[in-house]
């Protein structure tokens, strides 16, 4: 048994496929059946039942597969202390973005990385918050960055800045030539927001409630570029941040308005607690958001 044994099942049990946890791990899928087959005989037990269909792990396999993700977090970590100890980064570090962040801020942070750990590869996985935080969580990340705080145990937070909220409007809607909106003025309106599990759709459906906004919300839209496109046809208005606005090429048919008082999203880097990593990647990435 060795830890690519160990991985194998993990990836066979997350991805319920051979072929794709065969192209996860780089291995051809032969190479990777077999060596689970000699696992399987090793431990005299059936971890896999397979069937033409689809992949199953069995009962036993699933206690096992627990202890196997355990055992290559604790294994990824005493690695990264190594190489903490030596002054150095880990080759490779997993960072998690949410999608209100990743595309407009990959940029800087990547840029950041490169300038503090120029050695290091930095692989991005893009997702919604709770599961950034179950795979950081879980060992599967190094850190994620995240715009809302987490109460898991496990999990430790840096902040790195804020990022106001702005009002987004049809240029024929009837508060485009204001300066600045009230809460008051949104009375009545139709709220459109991303679909659920967004935090960006939680901290509008918040500033809402904090403020007694009577507006009706609507979570229905799966990227902030449908929430323009739906504002642009009259179907209501949003909320975006500032770093999405600045970020893209402006559109004429809408316009964006500070909101007094103003909402705001804390952005912030996570890593677990047991890992000496998170103080230097914390470090790392302050400061490197785009204003």
């Amino acid at each position: 048994m060795n830890f690519r044994d160990l991985e194998y099942l993990v990836a066979v049990a997350d991805l319920g496929h051979f072929g794709q946890a065969a192209a996860h791990c780089h291995v051809s899928q032969s190479a990777l059946s077999l060596q689970l087959q000699k696992l399987e005989a090793e431990l005299g037990v059936q971890l896999i039942e397979r069937t033409s269909r689809r992949v199953v792990v069995s009962a036993s396999g699933r206690v096992l597969v627990e202890r196997a993700r355990a055992i290559l977090q604790s294994r990824q970590e005493l690695l990264d202390d190594a190489a903490l100890e030596l002054g150095r980064m880990p080759a490779t570090v997993t960072l998690g973005m949410i999608p209100t962040i990743a595309p407009y801020q990959l940029g800087p942070l990547l840029g950041s990385m490169k300038a503090a750990y120029p050695a290091t590869t930095l692989r991005i996985v893009e997702d919604i918050t709770r599961n950034l935080v179950a795979a950081t969580a879980r060992g599967e990340l190094d850190a994620a960055i995240i715009a809302t705080s987490t109460n898991d145990s496990l999990i430790a937070e840096t902040e790195l800045g804020h990022d106001e909220l702005l009002l987004v409007l049809a240029r024929k809607h009837p508060l485009a030539k204001e300066r600045t909106v009230l809460p008051k003025q949104l009375e009545d309106e139709t709220m459109l927001l991303l679909k659920d599990g967004h935090c960006l759709s939680e901290q509008a459906a918040g500033y809402c409630n904090l403020n007694s906004v009577g507006a009706s919300r609507v979570s229905i839209a799966a990227s902030i570029e449908t929430l323009k496109a739906m504002v642009c046809a009259g179907m209501g208005i949003t909320l975006m941040p500032r770093m999405a606005v600045e970020a893209a090429p402006k559109d004429k048919a809408l316009v964006y308005l500070p909101l007094k008082p103003a909402p705001t999203r804390s952005i912030r880097v996570i890593t677990r607690k047991t890992s000496r990593l998170g103080p230097l990647l914390a470090a790392a990435l302050k400061g490197a958001l785009r204003k």
